[in-house]
């Protein structure tokens, strides 16, 4: 007759993700339960819980640009005030030379 010993149990290692580390850390938090039980009660071992704890959690970062749409300007709009008080308004497809004429006209160049 051989001694049979009881068979050695593996620990099986899982891998958590970021987003189920932080789930799981407000859930200990919500759970009113100390951070031994809540891990006896999920099968995490005592330490690395503790390392996720003191590990900085991903930061969600929100682009810093946003995409917008400007209008399409067919005219620009330009006005002149004269100092007599005269207003003279020019619309232009943006042509440099649309402005040069307005401001030689007024200035009489």
């Amino acid at each position: 007759m051989h001694n049979e010993q009881p068979a050695e149990r593996r620990r099986v290692h899982k891998r958590y993700s970021a987003a189920d580390r932080e789930r799981l850390i407000h859930e200990q938090a919500r759970s009113g339960l100390t951070k031994t039980a809540f891990c006896a009660r999920e099968g995490i071992a005592l330490p690395t819980f503790h390392s996720w704890a003191h590990r900085p959690l991903p930061v969600k970062r929100q682009s810093a640009f946003a995409e917008v749409e400007l209008p399409t300007l067919t005219q620009a709009a330009v006005e002149v005030l004269l100092p007599n008080g005269t207003r003279i308004g020019i619309r232009h497809q943006g042509k440099r030379e649309d402005l040069v004429a307005l401001i030689r006209g007024v200035s009489g160049c």
